[in-house]
């Protein structure tokens, strides 16, 4: 059976082969010789139906769409309601100098190694992984991330749908007391009581109208993980919305969503740099900025800032989601690769510093509004947008039009997260078909949207932010460091560096930098081992704001910490026990180039097996 399955495999190679070829005609005989095939332009016809394959894979129309796409997700949350705090605790510009280091010597080489993976193949992880297919569950693994993220990450846009229309209201309703939801402990106005001591308000008698809105009529809060309670539907109604609106991009395909991020990336930088600008106009605004930006030398010393720093630049390149290698399988094959990983790069880092000086310009005019110290405003998660910045920008004249630009760019932000995490997904799923047509992306499309509707209820409930929490700390707490780790060691020490530099420049006509090379084999494997075992040693319980999670919460999130990581024991049984006419360490045969004119090439330059000190020379060859 396995015989029959491999020749019928290269039976549907050959065929395709023979379609993706260029179209010749003759020339007519002359005197001088017999008539001779001559190769005329080769065409794409983006609609049309192949015998064996269907509807061909499509391609970005133009480069400028895949980087922006990019930029759709490394320009994420994260740069809103916790990059500005860890900026804030760890040194302030010295963080962000070190920052900037980390995302320049880390970022782009591991952008650059997901970017040429993809655009080689031609295909999602879970398939790029056929170079090793006893290491098959770590490409498996990175669409499993996505699909137990993109459930939870579907709430944020629906609090920004909801508070979105919220803010036609005459009177912005997170920003009095005199709500039915309010409580006596609700203190609104410019000046907040102080405590004994006259330098702070009391948090814990004390609450915002903000922090009311948010936690009793928003979220309709109950008392922990334990009561879930029912459901809010009004968000469950936003919800709703959000899977609706990033379905039909979905079901397009890139043709489509090329053309959104065109138009959303710069939208929401438009409106990054509008708020920063209003921001930096209010009174306080420059006290929040140099709170921010204040530089403490001595921090340089402290192993934290270095691990944080490193740690935001790692997650900041979406290492171990597949997201970037999934966009890069729909590049041209002969792509750009390298320039394209530091323009990427260059914007997100100008970016985060934009977004971090506006945040804490709000910070600054809420606590001159509230007469009280920045230690006593400074926050993150989620609560930096939904209460500190929501009241500064309701209390603004021409109020609805600021809290509609805030609230419109959290929702943008989180639908193209959206659609970035479920065309992993979904592209994984048409991978493992045999034939591609709009019917089998539409059934895959509304399969996976209605999916991910439906997990995200719980979510919903009045006990919702807890369960968010709790997938929020444990979704990627292992997966990060362990995919990471085995990604490294395979395309480097498996697949080897000598066969992956062919690769890149069969693609591109440049090998590799060495400096990247040296990064990917010896650094990056090295320094992530040993943040799994320092993050491992500082494990804390979990906990949302004052409340503590009970053990089996705990017991729940170690489990999905370990659900991505289930595939690659999987693959392991399956290519040594069950598959057994595979070298399990040797490439599949369908392992190649995709564009199949180049598939000649690479058989002829294909590496033979090289030793360990054949390996290692390899790195340092350019």
């Amino acid at each position: 059976m396995a015989e029959l399955e491999s020749k019928e495999a290269t039976v549907l190679s050959n065929e395709f082969a023979e379609q993706e070829q260029p179209l010749r005609t003759t020339q007519a005989p002359s005197a001088s010789g017999p008539a001779v095939p001559i190769h005329v332009t080769r065409f794409e016809f983006e609609d049309q139906t192949a015998v064996s394959q269907g509807m061909e894979r499509e391609h970005w129309t133009c480069n400028a769409e895949f980087i922006m796409a990019a930029l759709a997700f490394t320009t994420d949350y994260s740069y809103i309601w916790s990059f500005p705090y860890t900026c804030y605790r760890h040194g302030g510009v010295v963080f962000m100098i070190l920052y900037a280091i980390f995302l320049l010597l880390i970022g782009v080489p591991i952008f650059y190694m997901d970017l040429s993976l993809g655009q080689f193949c031609g295909r999602g992880p879970a398939h790029i992984w056929n170079f090793s297919p006893l290491f098959r569950g770590v490409g498996v693994g990175m669409v499993v991330v996505n699909a137990v993220i993109h459930p939870m990450y579907g709430v944020i846009p629906s609090w920004g749908m909801y508070y979105l229309f919220q803010s036609g209201s005459t009177v912005q309703p997170w920003t009095t007391c005199n709500n039915y939801w309010n409580t006596r402990s609700c203190v609104d106005g410019q000046t907040l009581p102080f405590n004994s001591s006259g330098d702070s308000y009391m948090p814990r008698r004390l609450s915002s109208p903000g922090e009311e809105y948010f936690d009793n009529r928003v979220l309709q809060i109950s008392s922990g993980i334990e009561d879930p309670g029912g459901l809010q539907w009004e968000l469950v109604g936003c919800r709703f919305g959000t899977v609706v609106l990033i379905f039909a991009p979905l079901l397009l395909g890139v043709k489509v969503i090329g053309k959104l991020v065109l138009v959303t990336v710069p939208l929401i930088f438009v409106l990054l740099l509008t708020l920063f600008i209003r921001g930096m106009t209010l009174p306080g605004s420059l006290e929040g900025v140099r709170y921010l930006l204040y530089p403490s030398s001595d921090r340089l010393l402290d192993v934290q800032t270095w691990s944080s720093a490193f740690l935001s630049a790692l997650y900041t390149t979406g290492m171990t989601t597949g997201i970037i290698s999934t966009l890069a399988s729909y590049k041209r094959f002969t792509s750009t690769a390298l320039r394209d990983s530091f323009i990427v790069y260059g914007v997100t880092l100008g970016v985060g510093v934009f977004a971090s000086m506006m945040v804490f310009s709000f910070f600054g005019a809420l606590a001159h509004q509230k007469n009280v110290e920045m230690i006593n405003v400074v926050d993150r998660g989620v609560r930096v947008v939904f209460l500190g910045m929501a009241e500064v920008a309701g209390s603004l004249p021409v109020s609805n039009l600021w809290c509609f630009a805030l609230f419109f760019l959290v929702l943008l932000i989180g639908l193209n997260i959206q659609i970035m995490f479920a065309e992993v997904v979904i592209t994984a799923v048409l991978d493992c078909l045999p034939r591609r047509s709009r019917l089998i992306r539409l059934l895959i499309t509304a399969c996976f949207c209605g999916g991910s509707f439906l997990f995200t209820l719980p979510y919903l409930s009045r006990g919702g932010v807890y369960f968010f929490t709790m997938v929020d700390v444990s979704a990627m707490r292992l997966s990060v460091y362990i995919l990471g780790f085995l990604q490294f060691l395979t395309v480097g020490w498996i697949y080897g560096m000598d066969q992956f530099s062919r690769d890149i420049k069969m693609m591109t006509g440049l090998r590799p930098p060495v400096v990247f090379k040296f990064i990917w084999c010896f650094v990056l494997p090295l320094v992530i081992l040993l943040l799994l075992f320092l993050s491992l040693s500082q494990e804390r319980g979990l906990f949302y704001g004052s409340y503590i999670f009970p053990t089996w919460a705990v017991v729940m999130g170690w489990f999905i910490s370990l659900v991505p990581l289930a595939p690659i024991p999987l693959f392991v049984v399956v290519s040594l026990v069950i598959v057994r006419n595979q070298a399990p360490l040797s490439a599949k045969p369908d392992w190649g180039p995709a564009d199949p004119a180049y598939r000649a090439e690479y058989d002829a330059q294909k590496s033979r097996y090289l030793p360990l000190l054949g390996r290692v020379k390899a790195v340092f060859t350019t």
